[in-house]
């Protein structure tokens, strides 16, 4: 009897004890329901109910395709932002509360400037007022956020300091003008007018990094550095910018000071391609020849770059390297068997030649640039475009014969009278145990230069086979003085013989003699582990 009256009061004093306020049906207080406003301009911004609509319906991980405006109260700020990177990233609702909440992620502040330290980090509190200005974004398709990066703090409480992106009032101006006004402001500072800036790219700055690449632009193609277009967004369906492109750039101008120099530029730009570049449209430049390119380069300053466009025509002597991104680095002279005299650095392969080929006569077209590092100067064009003049089949193969004895490889030029001899022990290199090896100068100056060529791998030294392998497709090259006659002593284990593929040839053409372990793939075959080489000079 006493059980059941105790229970019968706990039943009746839960009545006094209200309902969880998210209960839903009873209790608590119903849920303030924000109707979405606005346009994402500065004049009528988004609020969050709006921005959550938007980016919902986004697909995951797909930016929206333009900086929208947004406003709405501070709910949360993440403790880990400000100072280490530079930018922030809290909570915005409509009310105020946790309620339908978008995340800015990775913003930067006011002005599209970085986070400097802790006094900026507090002017941002619970219960501001903000407007936010960027790219917007589905993560993963589960959370509505400002992209990383893309988005600034445009007002704080009423307080506005610029900043670039925007789709209100756009300014249309040419990259002269885009310079005027740019000085016109102060240091480091961001204009608060949102201007379209057309031109021709110029020279293209780095690879594709998060969909975004670096270009300086001028009001002509042969312009030369006049204005940047810094991290630059690719439009949909471009895979990278191109040298000669017309475009329009859409931003904020930013005078960008760093140990006194000035820098003209707009951040995170919208790109609207309004020519496309790298095709037969590029202008030609003055015609002049790989030898006359090295004294036109020699005249500059160090690092610099010439203000006129030339074309340079020749052959291309050495391959370096492999294709990345549909452009490949070549050393070229006025002869086939000139040596590297000039370089083409990352130059563009025309449309339908999948790789460029030692011998072939082209003509590249581009500035000159006399790049000095360590005190050694290179003379060159960087991207160039590329014009094939001759079948790179035209390279005189040298007569070279190749017999095989057991681990020995001997390498024959016909009708060459030999002369002088010099054996080089690989062993006795100093190289480390599986260090990538490139070139060794013998003491008469004969260069031994190690290529990865077509190949996946790049020739290593290891001390357990004493000596360097050469991969399927990677070459050895040796330059300087003709060769009669090379010989190669390889590693052998048990019943195998390491002396490369049976496609392995050489060919040789004036003072260049190159040996190539070929392979019809890149990778894979019979590797070439060369111990010494012993080089017999034509008289």
């Amino acid at each position: 009897m006493l059980a059941l009256l105790c229970a019968a009061f706990a039943f009746t004093s839960c009545e006094d004890v209200p309902m969880p306020y998210d209960q839903p049906g009873e209790g608590g207080e119903d849920p303030v329901v924000v109707e979405p406003t606005g346009d994402g301009t500065l004049e009528n911004p988004y609020n969050v109910a709006a921005v959550l609509e938007l980016v919902n319906n986004l697909s995951a991980d797909v930016e929206y395709d333009h900086d929208i405006y947004i406003k709405g109260k501070v709910v949360t700020i993440l403790e880990e932002y400000g100072k280490q990177y530079g930018n922030a990233t809290f909570y915005i609702s409509d009310d105020g509360t946790n309620k339908n909440q978008f995340e800015v992620y990775q913003a930067y502040y006011l002005g599209n400037k970085k986070y400097t330290g802790a006094e900026e980090e507090k002017q941002i509190q619970e219960g501001d007022d903000v407007i936010i200005c960027g790219r917007v974004v589905n993560f993963r398709g589960t959370t509505p956020e400002t992209a990383a990066r893309k988005a600034f703090l445009y007002s704080l409480n009423g307080e506005t300091k610029g900043g670039g992106g925007g789709s209100g009032t756009v300014t249309e101006i040419t990259c002269t003008k885009a310079v005027e006004l740019t000085n016109a402001l102060g240091d480091n500072d961001t204009s608060s007018e949102t201007y379209a800036v057309t031109g021709y790219i110029t020279e293209v700055v780095g690879s594709v990094s998060k969909n975004q690449q670096t270009f300086w632009m001028a009001d002509t193609k042969d312009g030369g550095r006049v204005f940047e277009a810094y991290w630059a967004n690719l439009p949909e369906g471009v895979s990278e910018f191109k040298a000669g492109s017309k475009v329009k750039i859409t931003g904020n101008l930013t005078k960008y000071v760093n140990n006194g120099k000035v820098t003209a530029e707009i951040k995170n730009a919208n790109v609207e391609i309004l020519e496309q570049g790298g095709g037969g449209d590029t202008p030609s430049g003055t015609e002049i020849n790989c030898a006359k390119a090295v004294e036109l380069t020699n005249a500059l300053d160090d690092n610099t770059t010439s203000t006129e466009t030339y074309t340079v025509s020749g052959y291309i002597t050495e391959v370096v390297g492999n294709v990345s991104k549909n452009q490949q680095t070549f050393w070229m002279a006025d002869t086939k068997d000139g040596g590297r005299v000039f370089e083409a650095y990352w130059a563009n392969l025309p449309e339908g030649v999948s790789e460029f080929k030692a011998g072939t006569k082209v003509k590249i077209t581009g500035k000159l640039q006399k790049y000095v590092k360590d005190g050694k100067v290179t003379p060159e064009i960087k991207n160039a475009d590329v014009e094939i003049v001759g079948d790179g089949g035209e390279t005189p193969a040298g007569n070279v014969t190749k017999t095989v004895d057991g681990n020995i490889v001997t390498l024959v030029v016909a009708d060459a009278a030999e002369g002088d001899k010099v054996t080089v022990d690989l062993n006795a290199q100093g190289w480390s145990d599986a260090e990538a090896v490139s070139e060794l100068t013998l003491q008469d100056g004969t260069k031994i230069i190690f290529n990865i060529g077509e190949g996946s791998t790049p020739p290593k030294f290891y001390e357990k086979t004493k000596g360097v392998r050469i991969y399927a497709k990677n070459t050895l090259t040796i330059s300087g003085n003709a060769v009669a006659k090379v010989v190669l002593t390889c590693d052998y284990l048990n019943d195998t013989n390491y002396t490369g593929n049976s496609t392995m040839y050489a060919t040789a053409s004036g003072t260049t003699f190159v040996i190539c372990n070929e392979h019809s793939e890149a990778k894979g075959g019979e590797q070439l582990r060369v111990q010494a080489i012993e080089i017999t000079y034509a008289q």
